[in-house]
């Protein structure tokens, strides 16, 4: 497939369009996390080199979403907190001066008129190119494996462990990672939280929580943990770290 990558800081005129390609893909309860709600905007603005868009002609076809951080440990002691931390740490980075060592990925939303073209594996190729364009040796990702929210009940330790019958990761996204030479450090198993109140999240899910417990929320890679006696819903999201070398 034949197209072009440009960045937010040739095109922002394109934020709210690539704003709307997302917005369209996620499930309405992942739009929701304080974390974004308070970040978002001010990586974009930070960091617009950083954010790409797959074009063929006006059309996005995918959207990249990249932020620099610092990070001085080992790649297994990379935070249980995954997302989350990524995030609120390339802010801390950019208000502290502080040199970034490495390129997280944010997230690789493909439009959902042009998803099952091979979209995905190519958004990684591009986002390991920026890596290497500013001279990053990791590309590190809290992958949301894509599959898993069909076996929320599954431990991500556990899932990540399922192979196919060639031997390569069983869930798809998992999967295109490995075969770009993506490697598994490890799961992290608070990469995004979400609270909202019991009206909230039936206005999310469309769902009626009846009574106080552990509820399957489609899209969910996890329960979401209901307390009627609070008016809270919490769900903890898990993902997997994963490291691309770059150099």
């Amino acid at each position: 497939m034949n197209y072009k990558i440009v960045s937010l800081t040739e095109r922002y005129d394109l934020f709210e369009t690539q704003d709307k390609v997302c917005c369209e893909v996620w499930p309405e309860f992942m739009l929701h996390s304080p974390v974004a709600d308070a970040y978002w905007m001010q990586f974009i603005e930070a960091f617009k080199d950083y954010q790409l868009l797959m074009m063929e002609r006006d059309d996005i076809l995918a959207v990249i979403n990249t932020v620099p951080i610092h990070f001085d440990k080992s790649m297994h002691e990379l935070p249980d907190e995954g997302w989350d931390w990524g995030v609120k740490n390339s802010i801390t980075t950019f208000q502290e001066g502080l040199k970034p060592n490495l390129l997280m990925g944010v997230q690789i939303v493909v439009n959902k008129n042009y998803q099952g073209k091979g979209l995905s594996a190519l958004a990684v190729k591009e986002m390991a190119n920026l890596a290497r364009k500013k001279e990053f040796n990791n590309l590190i990702i809290a992958v949301r494996p894509s599959d898993k929210h069909h076996y929320p009940l599954i431990q991500m330790e556990n899932y990540i462990k399922w192979q196919n019958e060639n031997n390569l990761p069983f869930d798809n996204w998992l999967r295109v990672h490995a075969k770009a030479g993506g490697e598994i450090i490890k799961t992290c198993s608070k990469s995004m939280t979400i609270p909202g109140t019991i009206s909230e999240w039936k206005a999310w899910t469309n769902l009626d929580f009846p009574g106080s417990g552990s509820f399957i929320i489609p899209g969910a890679l996890n329960p979401v943990s209901i307390d009627l006696e609070k008016e809270q819903g919490l769900y903890i999201e898990p993902n997997v770290w994963i490291r691309h070398k770059i150099f």
